[in-house]
């Protein structure tokens, strides 16, 4: 089950490891991610939707830093994140946490190679776009002739 322990932290080589992976991996998949979305962000299209949508990220964000102000004064949330803290420093103990954050990062270590892909495909596509030459359809109007049929002599 769980090895006894003395009152004393005694550092494990391999959980600070494998936490050192889990935020490697995190941090890569934060990064891919974003690389992803400037470049969908960066087509036209998308940056009309990010102009539409702006205005309304703003008020979502100014809410949600008040709820946080409010939710940070509260004794009760103060107490909850407190006893959040102790669970997941018993939890961290656990050989099954420590497996599972193992399994995560392989997870994440896939998930940041698909996102990789997906990145390079997504830039190559902007950039052969962007290398294309552009083109302007205009309309050409088929009038009647101006003079009568031509007959050859």
């Amino acid at each position: 089950m769980s090895e006894p322990t003395n009152g004393a932290q005694q550092p494990n080589p391999e959980r600070e490891k494998d936490a050192a992976d889990l935020e490697k991996e995190l941090r890569e998949m934060a990064q891919q991610i974003g690389a992803a979305f400037r470049a969908v962000l960066e087509s036209e299209r998308a940056q009309q939707l990010r102009k539409d949508l702006s205005s309304g990220t703003r008020e979502i964000a100014e809410q949600l830093r008040k709820a946080l102000e409010t939710a940070q004064s509260d004794p009760r949330v103060q107490q909850a994140e407190e006893r959040g803290k102790n669970a997941i420093h018993q939890a961290g103990e656990s050989k099954f946490v420590q497996d599972l954050q193992e399994v995560v990062v392989n997870g994440l270590t896939q998930i940041n190679a698909q996102l990789r892909r997906v990145v390079s495909e997504l830039e190559k596509e902007r950039d052969e776009a962007a290398a294309a030459p552009k083109t302007e359809h205009v309309p050409v109007e088929s009038d009647p002739p101006a003079t009568g049929d031509t007959t050859r002599l």
